[in-house]
């Protein structure tokens, strides 16, 4: 009838829109401005660490619309070496909740300042409920799902990924629930696995002042069925965000975030859907909190070590190398140079401190002494008086 019609239309579109037809219970929110290692454990605690909220109502234009909420918090610690994060999502579709418990646990091997390897594990807890109303939605007892699964069903998980990044890009590639594939057969899986991938630019723009990050996705949920995700983003002075990307299955979505202090983000994120179906499904709506532990300024960072590359390499390609004479090419400009450096000569760093058994100070001076004349040799020849001659016996 028309009412159990207008039940399953949500749960039809949400299916639809995915793009698979078992894959309902994996989140897809907007990777720009939640962190993603909802996907892939490796990037928690890659950066600073924030905290971020985040809540999602899809297709504006069909009645009890699926609707997601998420919450997540990840950190570094020990100087940066490991990170933990933890994920908790909810997702309702018409009678179906589902409740995404996750933490994350990663290693981060730094190669420089800026290039490092990150490994991460993550463990999950699925809980799946029904939640109806028996006199309205009876229709529901009949179905083949609910009958195996009436008293809900609830599955632990695992998942392992990698990342790499440096200061123009970072990559990473994840396997999740991985003990559903290694574990289940296949025609008895309640939940499903999946596999992520993704490249994502960071390029700075205007010396440092913004950012340019041009992104691509990929997850595969079967042999026959993968989404991708195809966005480019632009930061302008560390306050706006804005940019666009495309989804498999005729999706397009705008990203729009304002950075209302150092530590705090809020965005916006609206997603279309550009085939025929799209007249009646409307449009879904994200709305994110973030509260970034530390200040996420780039600039700064940036503009700071291109000066110092910039120092660096002035005075490697200086001409000082190749002079034959160290420090200048006179040597009148050689000793201003030796004049220059003496203040850090071994010599004297340690002058003017305290002796320890007189406890005065010794002055860097060096002491002069009064130079002593020598008597001429024949003015004290002329005034000596003569010795008598005594003849020797």
């Amino acid at each position: 009838n028309h009412s159990c019609m207008r039940r399953l239309l949500p749960i039809l579109f949400f299916v639809f829109c995915a793009g698979i037809a078992r894959s309902q219970d994996i989140p897809l929110f907007s990777q720009k401005l939640t962190n993603s290692f909802m996907y892939n454990p490796s990037l928690a605690g890659n950066t600073f660490g924030s905290i971020t909220a985040s809540y999602r109502s899809n297709y504006s234009g069909v009645a009890d619309a699926p609707r997601n909420y998420f919450i997540s918090a990840h950190t570094p610690f020990a100087n940066h070496r490991f990170g933990f994060g933890a994920n908790v999502s909810q997702d309702e579709v018409a009678v179906l909740k589902n409740t995404y418990y996750s933490a994350a646990f990663a290693y981060h091997l730094a190669f420089n300042k800026f290039s490092k390897l990150s490994m991460g594990v993550g463990a999950e807890f699925n809980q799946l409920r029904f939640s109806y109303n028996p006199g309205t939605d009876a229709y529901i007892t009949t179905d083949p799902f609910f009958i195996r699964n009436s008293d809900g069903l609830s599955k632990p998980d695992f998942s392992f990924g990698l990342s790499y990044q440096n200061r123009f890009f970072k990559m990473g590639v994840a396997a999740n629930r991985l003990a559903t594939a290694w574990l289940e057969p296949i025609d008895k899986r309640q939940l499903s696995n999946y596999y992520t991938g993704f490249v994502q630019g960071t390029l700075p723009i205007r010396n440092g002042e913004d950012l340019l990050e041009p992104y691509f996705a990929f997850r595969k949920f079967s042999e026959t069925n993968d989404t991708y995700d195809v966005g480019l983003y632009y930061t302008y002075n560390n306050k706006i965000t804005a940019g666009a990307a495309t989804r498999a299955g005729s999706v397009v979505n705008f990203t729009l975030a304002y950075r209302l202090s150092k530590y705090l983000l809020v965005g916006y994120s609206n997603e279309i859907i550009t085939s025929p179906v799209g007249g009646y499904t409307g449009t879904s709506n994200e709305f994110t909190l973030r509260y970034d532990f530390n200040d996420q300024n780039y600039q700064k960072k940036f503009r700071q070590d291109y000066k110092q590359s910039l120092s660096y390499r002035r005075k490697a390609l200086t001409t000082a190398s190749i002079r034959r004479t160290p420090g200048g090419h006179t040597p009148k400009q050689l000793a201003k140079a030796q004049k220059r450096v003496a203040a850090f000569s071994p010599n004297s760093r340690y002058q003017n401190t305290k002796k320890l058994s007189m406890g005065k100070k010794v002055s860097s001076r060096k002491p002069t002494y009064a130079r002593k004349r020598k008597p001429s040799y024949n003015k004290s020849r002329k005034n000596r008086a003569k010795a008598p001659y005594k003849r020797r016996r």
